[in-house]
């Protein structure tokens, strides 16, 4: 049985609320080298998919934007305003709680032997240590929440069915 609507937003809302708390340690541990900030929106792509049940989310809270709003233009997040900031940052997709952080994760290498990747937004690039160097505390690690939502998008929908981010929109742009 699958769960209802209502469990189904709590049990996302606590992930992001548990996103949001070790973004915000990462932020505190990492100081002055996060240079993003309201209306920094240099990660904020265009073609951003999401898990159905992040969608239906957004699709409940915003439902007067997603009637009566136009997308932003073709190049950036269709969320993005004109000042470059989020209209639905409380109910951003996961994705988006962790943009501008150092990313690490794990992938099989020669004779299968994992190896690490590690990346950060270009503005945050520099700093002390070297992203190489950072002890891998101070990274945010891929991986792990991917797989608890693709667990509820599967437990709730029996798929791990993605919608586009611009689609949401009733007047999306051409």
């Amino acid at each position: 049985m699958s769960p209802s609507p209502a469990d189904t937003h709590a049990e996302l809302l606590a992930l992001h609320d548990e996103v949001d708390a070790e973004s915000a340690r990462l932020a505190e541990t990492l100081g002055p080298r996060l240079r993003c900030g309201r209306g920094c929106h240099d990660c904020c792509a265009d073609e951003l998919s999401v898990f159905a049940v992040e969608a239906e989310l957004i699709r409940e809270r915003h439902a007067d934007l997603l009637a009566t709003g136009t997308p932003h233009p073709v190049g950036a997040c269709a969320f993005l305003d004109d000042e470059g900031s989020c209209r639905v940052y409380e109910s951003r997709p996961y994705r988006c709680r962790s943009h501008g952080l150092p990313l690490r994760w794990i992938e099989p290498g020669p004779d299968d032997i994992p190896v690490e990747h590690r990346d950060i937004c270009p503005l945050n690039e520099d700093g002390d240590p070297p992203l190489v160097e950072l002890d891998e505390t101070s990274c945010w690690t891929l991986g792990p929440v991917e797989g608890r939502l693709a667990a509820l998008q599967h437990e709730t929908t029996g798929d791990l069915r993605r919608v586009a981010l611009r689609s949401l929109f009733a007047n999306e742009a051409d």
